[in-house]
């Protein structure tokens, strides 16, 4: 059986998840005993992490998913703020 190399390209494995959600979230990352703890309890929904070959993989597109069924906080996008633009920012 070979695997498509094209779909695993979104694939994060668990070790490596703190770090993938460290700039999406507000605070410190989960470490991963705590995370696999987690998904191992079922508390995250089985449809947001992968098993393959004896490992987890969460899916890059899912990490904001992923990070609220942990129970942690996303960072808001910027917004600029009414009546400025960029450009009129950068100017000043």
């Amino acid at each position: 059986m070979t695997i498509d190399l094209s779909a695993t390209d979104d694939l994060i494995v668990l070790t490596r998840v703190a770090f993938e959600l460290a700039p999406l979230i507000v605070g410190e990352p989960p470490k991963y005993r705590h995370v696999a703890n987690r998904i191992a309890n079922a508390d995250v929904p089985a449809e947001l992490v992968e098993y393959i070959n004896g490992r987890n993989y969460v899916r890059r597109s899912n990490l904001p998913a992923f990070a609220q069924a942990l129970g942690l906080q996303l960072k808001q996008p910027d917004c600029p703020r009414s009546g400025t633009s960029p450009a009129s920012r950068s100017a000043a």
